[in-house]
């Protein structure tokens, strides 16, 4: 399945994502990696199903994850 990576350049096509960024839930790091605050990336979004009208649905994957309460969280240096 192809996967869809999150950037600044093509934010604006996921509302959902577009919102947490302006709430500050989600931010860009130095590299342009878009991650929750607690250090975890984003995961990249893959097409699951298609609704009714034909539109395609994605769901967000994460190959790297991590509790927001974790040690590893909580030793997470931003890049």
């Amino acid at each position: 399945m192809k996967k869809i990576r999150i950037t600044k350049d093509n934010i604006k096509s996921w509302s959902k994502y577009e919102t947490l960024l302006k709430e500050g839930k989600i931010k860009f790091d130095s590299t342009g990696r878009l991650r929750y605050l607690h250090g975890a990336p984003v995961g990249d979004l893959i097409q699951t199903r298609t609704d009714k009208k034909g539109q395609p649905i994605f769901q967000e994957i994460a190959e790297e994850w991590f509790d927001p309460d974790s040690q590893k969280a909580k030793e997470f240096i931003w890049p």
